[in-house]
């Protein structure tokens, strides 16, 4: 029995990072590079960079030209975060939802879109973004925990 709960317990706790996609940290982190991605391998490395230098612009270029079809959740996804921080709200908005189209449980994109809605002051949609992320994450994870901080402080504006 004892083996079995471990069982249980390893596997659950190795999943979950399986749900989690989208740039890394946090929206406010100065480094995508936390997330323990080997940069090498990882095909948005040079846009990581670029959106660690705060260049959001040329990053969303990039990504245009970027060709990832097995990863296209997470480049709309990206493009969305790059759209957004670069004042492009409409277009992020967009983004997101062909993201979410793709993949409806992107925890990345769920939680970006979370923070548009609050920047557009849709504070009731941002929490339904949260309560699908919750249910998505078995245990908790970072968006859940930076669209949660992002709704409070939306609160108490």
């Amino acid at each position: 029995m004892k083996k079995l709960f471990v069982l249980i317990f390893t596997t659950l706790f190795l999943a979950q990072p399986l749900f989690s996609a989208g740039y890394g940290s946090s929206d406010t982190s100065s480094s995508g590079s936390s997330s323990g991605k080997d940069k090498k391998a990882d095909p948005f490395a040079n846009v990581y960079k670029l959106i660690d230098l705060k260049k959001f612009t040329e990053a969303h270029n990039a990504l245009k030209l970027l060709n990832v079809p097995t990863k296209q959740a997470d480049r709309f996804n990206l493009l969305g975060f790059t759209a957004r921080k670069s004042g492009d709200l409409e277009t992020a908005k967009s983004y997101y939802l062909r993201a979410l189209e793709i993949n409806p449980k992107h925890v990345g994109a769920l939680e970006y879109q979370g923070e548009l809605f609050l920047q557009l002051g849709k504070v009731a949609d941002a929490k339904q973004n949260l309560e699908k992320i919750q249910r998505i994450c078995w245990l908790p994870c970072n968006e859940e925990k930076q669209l949660e901080e992002a709704i409070e402080l939306a609160l108490k504006n």
